[in-house]
């Protein structure tokens, strides 16, 4: 009986910490995912491209589209997992608010992420119906596309950067440099710095990040 008891309180008491395994897994995965949709289907759109230079870009298969939004939607709910572990990891020193910044961050980008996958979808359909209006209102939205991404990249960076100073689930170094790039990020073309830095951050922050003993 007492052994019944006492078994609810155990497994409450357990952790279920992501270790270090999964988050380097996640980590590599976003960037394989990322990497592959650039490869595949990165294309630069802007307003005042040639409607027939933007037909030229979508003229893929609806197989080959597919394809590609499925991914990227794959590679948002990955970057939704991995911001929950880190957010997790930044915790475990010492509680944080900075470290909720975190996971927001990664929240916004993700949604960053979806709605270029979503124009992106949009724009092969509006070239395969032929509405050229259409297609020069998404070609619009997609050259100023990455606001959202300057916001997302604000957060999590410094986000990260200040809950790692504050409890020492980062190494100093990888800290002040999340901060450094965070705070460079609205700073017109700087921001691109720290898109093309994301994937080498986050692998770091993956191998790096302060966890549980038994984690």
């Amino acid at each position: 009986m007492t052994a019944l008891i006492a078994g609810p309180e155990v497994a409450r008491g357990t952790s279920a910490a992501p270790g270090r395994r999964t988050l380097v897994g996640l980590a590599v995965a976003i960037v394989g995912a990322v990497v592959g949709l650039v490869v595949t289907t990165g294309h630069e759109i802007a307003y005042d491209d040639k409607t027939a230079d933007i037909e030229a870009v979508f003229d893929t298969s609806e197989t080959t589209m597919q394809i590609a939004s499925f991914a990227g939607m794959a590679a948002v709910a990955l970057l939704l997992f991995f911001g929950a572990a880190v957010r997790n990891a930044l915790k475990v020193a010492g509680r944080s608010w900075f470290a909720d910044v975190t996971l927001f961050g990664f929240g916004a980008l993700g949604l960053t992420f979806a709605s270029w996958t979503v124009t992106d979808a949009a724009l092969w359909q509006a070239v395969e119906y032929g509405d050229e209006s259409t297609i020069r209102t998404l070609a619009t939205i997609s050259d100023v596309g990455f606001l959202p991404l300057m916001a997302s990249m604000i957060a999590l960076y410094v986000g990260s950067g200040l809950a790692g100073l504050t409890t020492g689930a980062l190494p100093k170094w990888l800290a002040i440099a999340s901060v450094v790039v965070g705070v460079i990020v609205p700073l017109g073309p700087l921001g691109f710095i720290g898109f093309m830095l994301l994937p080498i951050w986050m692998i770091a922050v993956a191998i790096c990040v302060r966890l549980e003993p038994s984690a």
